[in-house]
Parts: C-alpha cells; structure tokens; sequence
C-alpha cells in the first residue's frame, strides 16, 4: 500500500469515530503534559542552582588543603608526609597537565580593619604569590594586577563596605584606586592591654564585581601577610616547616578541573573546586529528573491502554470491511499497517495537544510560583527580581512528541496482529 494512500486510508477511518479519538488522545494529552511540566520544573530549578552556583568561584579553580584537613573530618592520609602543602608540593602541583598557577592562600590572622580618611570598613584578606597574579584571569575595572610590597589590589565591592563615623554607610563609595589605606590589626599585649599595628597599603588595583567572596576581598603580596600574621601570633610563620593551610591551583579550562583535582587528592591531599560541585548537581537533577519525567510517564502509559482498547472496538466494528480488504488483495502486511498507523496517529495528536498544555501550564506555574517567591525575597532583603522556577529545554518536546508516538504504535500492536490474523471469510460473515 502506497504511503499516500495509508494516510488518506488513515484518516478517513479517525474521522468516522471522531468522539473515541477525542477521548483516547485526551488520555494521552494528560500524560504527556505531566511529562513535561515535571520535566521542566527539575530543568527549571537545576538551572537555578547551578546559576547560583556561579557565585561560588571561578570553575577552573581548585582549593587544596593539607591533608591533617582531611584527618580533622576523620579521613586517612594516604602518603606519608606528602600531605603536607608545601613549596614542594605546589610545585608538583605546577608540573600537573592543564595547571596555570599556583599560590598559596594565606589568610590574615585576627580582625583587620581598613581606614581611608574618617572612613572604616572591614575586609577579607588574602595573600597570594606575586607572580601568580596576572595567571589567576582577575578582571580589572582599573589599575594592575601586580603587587608590590605593601600594595593592594581589592574586590569590586569593597568600596561599599566603607562607613562613617557614626557607623552609617557612605552615600557615594569611595574610589580605592590609587587610594591609601590604613590596615590597622590589633592583638592583646603581655599586660593584657591592646597592641595595634598600623601599615599603610597603596591600592594599585580594582577587581570587578563577580557576585562571590572575591568582591569583598584584599589581595596582598604573600609575604607581607606573612610577616603580620607573624606579629600576630608573636611567632616567627615558617611555611617551609609547617606549610600552608590553603593554597589555589588555577586551571587552563572548566574540562580539566576534575582530573587535575583527582590527581591532587591521589597525593594526599584534600581538594574541592565549583566544577565538581556542578557535576554532582547535575547528577543529582538528572536523577530528580527521571524520577519526575518517570511519574509523568505512568500517565502516559494509562493512556496506553485507552489506545489499545480503541483500536479493539474498532477491529469489532471494522470487520466485515477487514474481510473486504484481504478479498480485493491487501495482505496482513498492509492491515496492520493501518491499524498501527491510526494508533500512532492518536498518540502523536495526544503528544502535541500534550506539549502545548505542558508548556502553557509551566508557564502558568512560573508565573505564578515565580511571582510568589519574587515577593518573599523581597521582604527577606532581597532584590525581588522575577525567579523563574519553570524551563523547558528544546529537547523535551520533542522527546515527548517521540515517546508519545512511540507509545501509541506500541498500544496498536497487539490490535493490529488481531486484525491482520482475521480469515477474509470468517470476516465478511461476521454481523
């Protein structure tokens, strides 16, 4: 039978049950929107996070710990004393494939204050090799990003955490650039009266905003933390003895950070980077999202059996005309043909009326939900901007109209193998 003429054929015989067809693709509406609405709602909150989780840090970079970090969460060292993160250590890490730069990440010890003029404000600080600098893809607004001794480049958002005397915050931020500060740390004395230190840092750059921790850092010269760090504690810091407690391994690209990162923790130590924390997100919501898509489906499974069920009536219905065909020529062949054709015809008319209620309910559900919770950030302090909880990737619907199709093909198999096994004469004497 010519593929012209099994549609025509096709169509003649859905238009004759117009009601059945109606009702039997309804079912198939149903599932196939459940799958897609649930669907988009897992793509729609894993878009979110992982959105969010781009507030984190940059996704080539790697923070490593010593392994006594690993032990302190009851973890086992696995290499002797290479757990300790010292020079030798990173510049095992420098000779990893992919690996740009690597810095220690020193902390400053104690509560740091910043001062510009009658202005105060407390920050991160951070010290880092010098000449890691310009290989760590800081973006700069203005300035460089070479440190001299005592010279600083800040976050994008420091300039905001300045206050007045009274403790109010600054109308207009100050521009750090070129600025001198006063970094003034302070510990208890022998007699238990304060001690302060008051060094004055040049600002020789400004980072831009990237929504992360880096906005409200200060970037110092490794050395120049230090040697504080060293006043702090009142004893001498020697990394070459005691090693660092942190340190970033920067990464040519995003593909590189797992096996540079798996390389780092076979040595001992314990490393943690954005990107892996990405892969077990998207695992996990590739999880959530075959769960929901699989509830979505037993809907569309249920309307599977309306299908088959359809075409049974109408091979009841039909069979004297079945016994017409085989007697003027069709083969078994061309029978189940057009049975299998009409049922996957119902399912693909069910998956597109499907598709367009799923994505008008997720839609309507986004809106709705998005506003809602747009509401509630704003009354916790947020910004209140739309929150889009709702989204579907293109791949969806077209997988559902495929599933769809598919399901409605296999709902008329047994139906088609029924009506392609009717003898010719037992059929033109049915009544």
């Amino acid at each position: 039978m010519a593929a012209r003429d099994l549609i025509r054929l096709v169509l003649t015989n859905l238009r004759r049950m117009k009601a059945r067809v109606a009702m039997t693709a309804i079912g198939v509406v149903i599932g196939t929107a459940a799958v897609v609405v649930l669907v988009s709602l897992a793509s729609g909150l894993q878009r979110t996070a992982t959105e969010d989780l781009g507030s984190i840090g940059d996704l080539t970079r790697i923070t490593v710990f010593p392994g006594s970090f690993l032990r302190s969460f009851g973890g086992v060292q696995t290499r002797g004393d290479e757990g300790m993160l010292d020079d030798r250590a990173l510049d095992a890490f420098r000779d990893l494939p992919g690996v740009t730069a690597v810095t220690p990440w020193v902390s400053l010890s104690g509560g740091a204050m910043l001062r510009l003029n009658r202005l105060t404000a407390g920050a991160r600080v951070i010290g880092l090799d010098p000449r890691a600098m310009d290989r760590l893809s800081f973006e700069l607004t203005s300035g460089m990003e070479r440190l001299g001794r005592w010279q600083v480049v800040v976050g994008g958002q420091i300039d905001e955490a300045f206050y007045d005397a009274q403790g109010r915050p600054v109308d207009e931020p100050p521009d750090l650039q070129g600025q001198s500060l006063q970094l003034t740390l302070s510990r208890p004395g022998d007699d238990g009266s304060l001690v302060e230190r008051t060094v004055r840092l040049r600002v020789v750059g400004v980072l831009e905003e990237t929504g992360g921790q880096d906005d409200y850092t200060l970037f110092m010269a490794l050395d120049d933390v230090l040697e504080l760090n060293s006043w702090y504690t009142g004893a001498r810091v020697n990394p070459a003895r005691d090693g660092y407690s942190q340190a970033l391994v920067k990464v040519e690209s995003a593909d590189q950070v797992l096996a540079v990162e798996q390389e780092i923790l076979s040595q001992g130590f314990f490393a943690y980077s954005p990107r892996s924390t990405l892969q077990q997100l998207n695992i996990f919501f590739l999880v959530i999202q075959g769960v929901f898509g699989g509830i979505g489906a037993i809907a569309l499974i249920v309307a599977a059996f309306g299908i088959a069920n359809t075409m049974m009536m109408s091979i009841y219905e039909r069979t004297r005309e079945i016994g017409l065909m085989k007697a003027v020529g069709a083969t078994n062949r061309d029978v189940m043909s057009v049975f299998l054709a009409e049922a996957g015809t119902i399912g693909l008319l069910g998956g597109l009326g499907g598709i367009l209620v799923g994505i008008g309910l997720g839609w309507v559900i986004d809106l709705i939900a998005g506003t809602y919770l747009a509401a509630q950030a704003a009354q916790a302090g947020g910004n209140g901007a739309d929150i889009s909880i709702a989204y579907t990737p293109l791949w969806l619907p077209i997988f559902a109209l495929v599933f769809s199709l598919i399901v409605g093909v296999v709902s008329g198999i047994y139906p088609a193998v029924r009506a392609a096994s009717l003898s010719p004469i037992t059929a033109l004497k049915y009544e």
